[in-house]
């Protein structure tokens, strides 16, 4: 998927992303959201609060920027040669929530990322340099299709595919 080339591309494609996957996700019964038949042997309820996870993180980062912090990268406790551990972190985080709740959450979650997306500039969002926890390599628009525009759709996947798990 290429990059978004502006913000009010972007900010549909965070939106089409997110309500594509939540259609899916209003298919699935709250009996069937915590069984662990999707491939990596997760769950729906799963599969949403690793969204809900790294929305968090992203918005974090901003965040510890803003008040003048080091945001860390990928989280307290993580390094980036952990990412499956940080996955388990989501998962444990939100066990006892129910689909319903995780729905929620997550529709939370990404209306704060677009309210940050809204609050930056064109310059901001698709300049190299414009956060230190951006870094060098990539502007922000960028890491935020990273972590959430691409894993929605690929989330979205996995939901649907789910139906082929579990109707036998």
């Amino acid at each position: 998927m290429a990059l978004s080339t502006n913000k009010v591309e972007l900010r549909a494609r965070l939106e089409e992303a997110r309500a594509k996957l939540d259609t899916e996700l209003a298919l699935v019964s709250e009996s069937d959201a915590r069984l662990a038949v999707l491939k990596g042997e997760i769950s729906v309820c799963d599969v949403v609060a690793y969204q809900i996870g790294w929305g968090e993180l992203l918005l974090g980062w901003e965040a510890a920027e803003k008040k003048g912090l080091a945001a860390i990268m990928p989280s307290d406790g993580f390094k980036w040669n952990e990412l499956g551990a940080l996955a388990k972190s989501f998962y444990v985080t939100h066990r006892n929530q129910s689909l319903a709740e995780l729905r929620g959450a997550f529709r939370r979650t990404v209306k704060r990322i677009d309210r940050m997306l809204e609050s930056m500039s064109e310059h901001e969002l698709f300049r190299l340099r414009q956060r230190k926890w951006a870094g060098e390599k990539w502007p922000i628009a960028k890491w935020v299709q990273v972590n959430t525009i691409a894993p929605y759709t690929s989330a979205r996947t996995k939901v649907r595919a789910r139906k082929r798990s579990t109707i036998r």
